[in-house]
């Protein structure tokens, strides 16, 4: 079995870096390009609060078959900049867009798939680009106000505690927030979930619980793709879930919305068939 490190290379092998710029700092993307002739919008990917590209792992080098595909660190995360003030979802979503414009082109259509609080961020984004943006998958999405969960988990470890007790505490909170099955919390999750907390510098939990989705989703043009797993930690359960179904199809009465069976809140990474199935669904478009 290769080792994480091996795998994280694999996964970028067919990859470039890119960067784009804000004001005091830069957006890191990485653009699988189409390896055939492109059949959709390029797809970008917007990973999770605490995380990185990488919670994209799973899915990105499978999904440019036919289209481009960009994955992005948010500003405060991963390998890019800082976080600029003001720390809201309003201001994130302008910096991602700008970025967007910078490695697409400020004229082209694109489709966004997101994750968590990445998801609140790209209902902004959505919204912002009007009929640009033709589709809007929101995974495992906060941004529902009281409907949103915070796991409890233990404290994550120090630089100072030994790798392997660091390695047992990343794996009790993966699944306790992250993944429902614990036989897919193998050693290349643990290694990405203790990477990205060794590298962010923006703490996402407060605007999490926000309402700030919910509020944007009205004014989203792009084809709205609600997708929760049933076992997700953040969703308060069936009923819960139910009511985001009916917050979506408020908003858009033909919303797709997809629920998987036995799937935590990680659910590209747990159940990466299923979600590349559902992001492919527009291959057409």
């Amino acid at each position: 079995m290769p080792s994480p490190q091996e795998q994280v290379a694999e996964a970028l092998s067919g990859a470039s870096t890119r960067e784009s710029y804000y004001a005091g700092g830069a957006i890191c993307w990485q653009h699988w390009p189409a390896q055939s002739g492109a059949g959709a919008v390029p797809l970008v990917l917007v990973h999770g609060g605490f995380g990185s590209w990488n919670h994209w792992i799973a899915n990105a080098p499978s999904l440019c078959t036919h289209r481009d595909v960009w994955a992005l660190d948010l500003p405060g995360l991963g390998r890019s900049g800082d976080m600029p003030e003001p720390h809201t979802t309003a201001h994130f979503a302008q910096l991602v867009l700008a970025g967007i414009d910078q490695v697409l082109g400020a004229e082209t259509a694109f489709a966004l798939a997101a994750f968590s609080f990445g998801a609140m961020i790209s209902g902004h984004v959505a919204a912002l680009s009007g009929p640009r943006c033709t589709r809007c998958t929101l995974i495992g999405a906060s941004g529902f106000g009281e409907l949103h969960v915070q796991a409890e988990l233990l404290p994550p470890p120090g630089p100072q505690v030994p790798d392997q007790e660091a390695a047992a505490i990343h794996r009790e909170n993966l699944a306790r927030l992250m993944i429902a099955d614990r036989s897919r919390i193998d050693e290349l999750a643990v290694y990405l979930h203790g990477d990205n907390l060794a590298r962010h510098r923006f703490r996402s939990r407060r605007l999490a619980g926000s309402s700030d989705l919910a509020d944007v989703l009205p004014d989203i043009e792009a084809r709205l793709v609600g997708l929760w797993g049933d076992l997700d930690a953040t969703a308060g359960g069936a009923q819960a879930i139910e009511l985001r179904r009916k917050l979506l199809r408020s908003a858009q009465a033909d919303a797709e919305f997809y629920v998987l069976a036995g799937v935590g809140h990680w659910a590209m990474y747990e159940a990466p068939n299923e979600v590349n199935a559902i992001l492919s669904g527009d291959i057409e478009a």
